[in-house]
């Protein structure tokens, strides 16, 4: 198993195995994989730091292995973006935590979170969908990802960049439409996505 990268299938029969084996797919996991840098880099980017990113790996890794061994892992993502989908979840209640906005009304206490497993889904098909975006181009990809972040049309023409914002919102509509045109043309994709 060491010579080559672990499938989902062998991390999850080790984790769920004998101890030897539990501790040989942690191993893995912790130093072979690049969950670890994944993890890092999106804390980075949500405004923590090299250190938070550390940590947030450890504590996922931990609550990875529990949910594994559990049987909480239901099979509908691949194992890496389940793992990654725990670490954005333990980080955003994190950032809660640190910088609470607002007293919660008791409405708002009855209100069910998704599962782990819904979002990991759904960061999934994100992740699909700026693939497709990548194949339409990587100009497309930039303006719609910027679009997507609610950038104004002044600040894509700046960041792409074009002459004004009549040209980045002229440009955004047609990157908008080669993307739904790629889908409509790939129905399996499109199911990817949806």
């Amino acid at each position: 198993m060491s010579s080559k990268p672990w499938t989902d299938e062998e991390i999850l029969a080790g984790i769920t195995g004998t101890m030897e084996s539990r501790n040989r797919a942690l191993n893995y996991i912790f130093y072979q994989t690049e969950w670890m840098e994944l993890t890092v880099n999106y804390v980075k980017l949500q405004w923590g730091t090299e250190q938070d990113g550390e940590d947030i790996f450890q504590e996922t890794i931990i609550l990875f292995d529990r949910n594994l061994r559990r049987g909480d892992f239901q099979g509908g993502s691949k194992l890496r973006t389940y793992f990654i989908g725990i670490a954005k979840r333990l980080w955003w209640k994190q950032l809660q935590n640190r910088h609470p906005r607002e007293e919660l009304s008791p409405q708002h206490y009855d209100e069910v979170l998704p599962s782990v497993e819904a979002m990991v889904i759904n960061e999934e098909k994100k992740s699909y969908l700026v693939k497709a975006m990548g194949i339409i181009g990587e100009r497309c990809k930039h303006i719609l990802q910027l679009y997507q972040l609610n950038y104004s049309m002044e600040e894509i023409a700046s960041a792409v960049p074009l002459s004004n914002a009549a040209m980045a919102k002229k440009e955004a509509y047609r990157c908008r439409l080669r993307l739904r045109q790629f889908l409509d043309d790939n129905p399996g994709w499109k199911s990817l996505v949806k």
